[in-house]
């Protein structure tokens, strides 16, 4: 019973039961930060959360990104996410990877942009007589340690990279410590998917096991979380051998909510939606477990495209090939045991690639009909 009280509470926050309105999306884009483009999309595109809004928060995104009111950074292993103007900074603590040695190629873009100002990669190239896959392996390091900034206003090719702290100025870049960034980061991670252990906040975080270990013991020091087990109402709240990879974590204010959403739902007040949803390879819900997914299926000669969401969980995945076009969808593969509707399937998957020329081919391995 507790794992339903915690995926229904999970759903909610994420709003997956309930999508979120545009009056209370600017905090629910926080809650979800660093908010990813989709993983198959044109270049360039703006941010945008499947399934959870109410309105197009794409176009939202756009308008956002555009007046700065969104800021593009390389976060979580040097993907690139964006976060709210005033929330960089601990987004920065949190994730920078600072440069000790710096190549010579990183020197002299890094020169070019501080004596010239900003400029495209071109410009760039034109000056320092470099390769664009020398600048742009140069200005991604820049941009991991959080040096440079890279101004992304539309989908165009062209777009400028600005020396950070120039662009930036009224900005404090020195406001948090790191610490106080993967805190923070790991906090609101926990509070998104209500449970969560060690490996699910590496999954979406990237941070190293050592910065999660720390986190997790300066977290249960000030109380802030606890151990706490799906199958069983009594946290556990004391471990003299230290941390285990095994435990799982909820924020100590969640043991009340959970046990109330449970009555909720024993009581038929509430209850977890019937939905398939096909995820994108950067939705919130595949990051938070990308480790666990990977780990799960098996090698294949296609892609994974996209992965099947049914009622409570991840079942399964889409099989095929990315095109500059339609797509080629081989299979969808169902890995677990359960009841799922294989007709809803291959609907959800069919609207994902509406007015496409394209069509899935197999169903766990059995070809469909033409």
């Amino acid at each position: 019973m507790n794992e339903d009280g915690i995926t229904y509470l999970k759903l909610q926050r994420q709003h997956i039961i309930e999508p979120v309105s545009v009056h209370d999306y600017d905090e629910f884009f926080k809650l979800m930060s660093p908010v990813q483009t989709l993983f198959w999309i044109e270049p360039g595109s703006p941010p945008e959360m499947q399934y959870r809004c109410a309105f197009d928060d794409a176009a939202t995104n756009d308008y956002y990104r555009r007046e700065r009111k969104i800021l593009k950074g390389r976060f979580q292993g040097g993907n690139v996410g964006y976060v709210f103007y005033e929330d960089f900074p601990i987004y920065m603590a949190a994730f920078r990877k600072e440069i000790k040695f710096y190549t010579e190629n990183e020197e002299i873009v890094l020169n070019i942009l501080k004596r010239e100002g900003p400029m495209e990669i071109d410009l760039i190239k034109e000056i320092s007589g470099l390769l664009s896959k020398e600048i742009s392996k140069a200005l991604q390091r820049l941009q991991k340690a959080f040096m440079v900034y890279e101004d992304q206003v539309d989908k165009g090719r062209d777009r400028a990279f600005y020396i950070i702290e120039d662009e930036f100025y009224d900005m404090d870049f020195d406001k948090y410590s790191r610490e106080d960034g993967i805190d923070h980061v790991v906090t609101q991670f926990i509070y998104q998917n209500v449970w969560v252990d060690a490996k699910m906040i590496k999954s979406f975080t990237k941070f190293t096991n050592k910065d999660i270990d720390f986190c997790i013991e300066r977290l249960l020091e000030r109380k802030v979380i606890t151990r706490y087990q799906k199958d069983n109402m009594d946290p556990v709240d004391e471990n003299p051998e230290g941390l285990n990879a095994m435990d799982s974590y909820v924020l100590v204010q969640d043991r009340i909510t959970i046990q109330s959403v449970m009555n909720d739902i024993a009581g038929g007040v509430v209850s977890i939606p019937k939905k398939i949803l096909v995820l994108d390879l950067n939705d919130y819900l595949v990051k938070s477990n990308e480790l666990y997914l990977k780990e799960r299926f098996s090698s294949s000669e296609y892609k994974t495209l996209h992965y099947i969401y049914a009622d409570k969980e991840i079942i399964g995945r889409v099989l095929g090939y990315f095109r500059f076009g339609p797509n080629d969808l081989e299979d969808v593969e169902i890995d677990i045991e359960c009841d799922y509707d294989k007709q809803r399937i291959i609907e959800a998957v069919e609207l994902v690639y509406e007015g496409q020329e394209t069509k899935l081919k197999r169903f766990n391995g059995e070809l469909l009909p033409d």
